[in-house]
This record gives C-alpha cells, structure tokens and sequence, in this order.
C-alpha cells in the first residue's frame, strides 16, 4: 500500500464518477450498436444477402460489451458478467418460463438492492486487499477504539477487521434487508462486532474514532459535511474511491489490487 499526500482530489478520480451500472450500460449499448449496424451492413452489401444466426450475434453483442468494459476500467467479475449477460436475455425471451421465476428474481434483487434509489448507492463490496489496507491504517492510530463501516453491505469488511483487531470495536449499517441478514449471521462469532439495520444519515458520527465509507459520488459532498460538523477532534474519515471537490483531504493510499483502489483519509 503506498500513500501519497495531495490536498485536493486528483483530476484524474473524476474519471470514476460515472460509476460502474453506467459504464455497464453503456457498454451494453455501443456492442448493440456495432452488432445492428453490422447486420444490416451484411443484410443489404453482400450479394447474395447473408443472414448471420442470431446466436452468433447474441456472442458477439457478448465479447464487444466485454470488451468495452476493458476500455471503460471494468475488470474480473464485470467482465464474464458484461459476456453472459446477453445470453441470458436471450435465453429469457426465447425459453419458456414461468411467471413466478420472474416474480422471485425481482423480490430477491429488491431485498438486495432496495435502497439503492433512495441513497444513491449500489452494493460495492471492499475487496480483501482493501480490508488489509484498513488493517495498516488501523494500526497506525495511536489506540483501540471505535470503528463504524457507512453501508457495511455483507459484512466481510467488519467480520476481517474485528478478527485482526480483537481490542477495537467494529459497528456496520446497512438497510438493504439481504445484506444486513448475511452480516448479523457472520458476526455472530466476532463479539467486538454488530451490525444495524438504519440508514449511514441517521447515524450520529461523534462517537468513533474512524469512519469508512464505500459508497458512490452522489451522498460524498453531503457525507463529508456531516462528517466534519459530527466527528469529534482528531478522529479518520476514510472513503474508499470516492471524494468530493472542493474538499481537501489529509492523504491517500493506493492499494495494490486489480482495481487500483485508492483510500482518501483526514484526520477530523
């Protein structure tokens, strides 16, 4: 993990602004673009007319999508997901499936992402090279104290962290119903670690020493000012990727992971 010490966001971290759904999209949209032109090019062009499969198209809508989402900084997961995405659209429309199989993805999917539109935030998921980063800034507080996780998702940040740091104490918020049942049955057996099930702007700030957030650019501006008319003197706001401009921060640490995450902190 290196850390580096600007005052001000780097111009180059409004890049990420868009977020990962959008950069999905459009992803998505381009490769339909490409394939629909290219079909009506062989359509009308060639002689004799040519009529590709349209499974051949439904791969190659596929690879272009999984390709744009290289370009667009999407790697691992989002990338197999960007490929089979269309297949299974495909398969949907084609297969013959019952009604309640929908109706069950839709109330699974609104347990896990019901609170998205409300605060703006997707379900991103702090990576194991990042809980060890927090592990070392945790370390370099003079003591133990008091840890609270802004929209802690499943729980896998607070159940590392706890179990590194048996002398501090973890708190996670979450109000995505799927996600805060997952975190309440793995921190069962980490006794310095709960979670709650409210949302992070109904959280009172003054009573931790660090607060961490991985959330989206949406609530950051608003967020940072809460934090800075809550947290008490010398407590560490953390935000994983995410800042806000116009508000300066102590330092950063990049952490060496595929995604090239980097922690914005200050010291309150």
């Amino acid at each position: 993990m290196a850390e580096t010490n600007p005052s001000t966001p780097p111009k180059h971290f409004t890049g990420r602004s868009l977020g990962v759904l959008p950069r999905v999209l459009a992803a998505q949209v381009l490769a339909l673009v490409l394939i629909v032109g290219a079909g009506w090019a062989i359509a009308v062009f060639m002689v004799p007319p040519a009529h590709p499969p349209l499974w051949a198209a439904v791969v190659a809508q596929g690879a272009l999508a999984a390709a744009f989402s290289r370009t667009f900084g999407l790697t691992g997961k989002w990338l197999v997901a960007q490929f089979v995405l269309p297949a299974m659209a495909w398969s949907a429309l084609t297969l013959e499936i019952s009604a309640w199989v929908f109706l069950l993805a839709f109330v699974a999917l609104f347990l896990v992402f019901s609170n998205t539109p409300r605060e703006k935030v997707p379900l991103y998921l702090t990576n194991a090279a990042t809980w060890a980063a927090l592990s070392e800034l945790l370390n370099q507080e003079s003591k133990p104290g008091q840890f609270v996780d802004l929209g802690s998702g499943l729980g896998g940040t607070l159940a590392y962290l706890a179990r590194k740091h048996p002398d501090w104490t973890f708190t996670g918020v979450e109000t995505a119903p799927v996600p805060y049942i997952i975190s309440k049955l793995r921190l069962m057996t980490r006794p310095n670690a709960h979670i709650r099930f409210r949302s992070f702007w109904k959280v009172d700030l003054a009573g931790f020493d660090v607060v961490y957030a991985f959330l989206s650019p949406a609530p950051m501006p608003r967020l940072l000012a809460k934090a800075d008319s809550e947290m008490r003197t010398d407590a560490l706001f953390i935000s994983n990727s995410f800042w806000a401009e116009g508000h300066p921060y102590d330092g950063q640490a990049e952490v060496r992971d595929s995604r090239k995450t980097c922690l914005f902190f200050k010291r309150l």
